[in-house]
């Protein structure tokens, strides 16, 4: 099945989700197809939510998704596990069909969540699911309307490409990396994303969770407020190439929890506020080639700190080049062991007192059997390498 979206031709024709929601659907009940949508700007009160099997392609930078402007509420009552409605202080600004996530100051990452207002009455929301945990009004109960703009969720055999997602993070509540993104996969596989930009986020720019063989490529993640790319939750044989992650709040490449067997390939990850890439909880076995990271706030690779049965072992570094973090070039903490780096560059390419990377391969001190061999290390303002890391041209 084929079928074209547009504001005034195609198939189906309206300029927000819901018409680019109908096609989806009918693809999806056909058993799968394509779903073009044609130039122009799209808003968005809602996740665009992909089926099994349907392909979502844009014309890149003429077809953009933009969030709608922001609207939020603090609870007038509690709003209990397993219920499906807040009573809002102020419903004015919400409206039928619009996704939200409900969460409070103690919740975070899993336990927030993410659902559509299905009725409106005085000042009760009623939404299409029940709630994952308690949520306190007096502990910063909230409800806003953050949400994916697209997502992929108990699918397989999906595509996004060619699509331009503008998040409005201005006027935007972030919304947890664990239960959405600007792109959002979750429960996924064999899915594929492709020549995508996200820009303006309010969470995380492209986040896969619990997912098996996910491929993403030739995409770019601008100026976040959380996390530029984040595979985590037991994904495992990832493939991230050729992408792009820009001026983002956080960490430009996190590997949450479980990543493993992935491949990073020819990847940029440049002036992130945190770390460039960073590794952690059972992160293993994964290849890291040609990758370039630069400029970022914290250290350029980053082994978080876990205990030896949870830590980011067994992980390979080819042909990356690693320069001007401010923090070392990798830092390598926890009971992390069986790290190899071949063939790296690994610099600060400034001069004097301008130098911020302060080591080039820095190994704490529970870190074991991290291997450096055949790179170029130089340049930094206090070693090339510290700590129990053997050398090898």
């Amino acid at each position: 099945m084929f079928v074209k979206v547009g504001l005034q031709s195609g198939d189906f024709r309206g300029d927000t989700n819901a018409v680019i929601q109908q096609a989806i659907d009918a693809a999806g009940a056909y058993g799968g197809g394509t779903v073009e949508l044609l130039p122009g700007t799209y808003t968005l009160w809602d996740s665009v939510r992909l089926r099994r099997n349907v392909r979502l392609v844009g014309a890149g930078n003429d077809t953009v998704l933009r969030k709608c402007d922001g609207v939020a509420s603090g609870f007038a009552v509690d709003a209990d596990y397993g219920q499906k409605k807040v009573t809002a202080k102020d419903v004015s600004g919400f409206r039928v069909g619009m996704g939200v996530v409900i969460a409070d100051d103690r919740g975070g990452g899993w336990h927030d969540t993410v659902a559509t207002i299905t009725l409106i009455q005085g000042d009760v929301l009623y939404v299409d699911r029940e709630f994952s945990m308690d949520y306190d009004a007096d502990s910063g109960g909230l409800v806003c309307n953050s949400f994916p703009l697209v997502s992929g969720i108990d699918v397989d055999s999906i595509v996004i490409e060619g699509l331009t997602l503008d998040g409005n993070r201005e006027t935007s509540r972030s919304i947890d990396g664990c239960v959405g993104g600007g792109i959002y996969l979750h429960r996924a596989r064999r899915c594929r994303t492709a020549d995508c930009v996200v820009r303006d986020f309010a969470g995380d720019g492209i986040s896969f969770q619990i997912t098996q063989d996910i491929e993403v490529e030739r995409c770019e993640v601008r100026n976040a407020t959380g996390l530029g790319l984040h595979p985590g939750t037991g994904s495992a044989r990832p493939i991230v190439r050729d992408c792009k992650s820009i001026g983002n709040d956080q960490d430009g490449i996190f590997l949450c929890w479980r990543v493993q067997e992935g491949r990073f390939e020819n990847n940029e990850s440049i002036d992130n506020g945190r770390h460039g890439i960073s590794i952690g909880h059972k992160d293993t076995d994964n290849l890291f080639v040609g990758n370039t990271i630069r400029g970022n706030r914290a250290h350029g690779i980053y082994f978080r700190d876990e205990k030896q049965t949870n830590a980011g072992s067994r992980n390979t570094f080819r042909g990356n080049v690693v320069e001007d973090n401010k923090g070392c070039g990798v830092r390598v903490e926890g009971h992390t062991v069986d790290l190899l780096f071949e063939d790296n560059t690994i610099r600060d390419t400034c001069s004097g007192g301008e130098r911020t990377q302060r080591v080039g391969i820095s190994a704490g001190e529970q870190a074991a059997r991290v291997r450096a061999v055949g790179n170029r290390i130089e340049n930094h303002v206090e070693a090339a390498v510290d700590g129990d890391v053997t050398v090898e041209e």
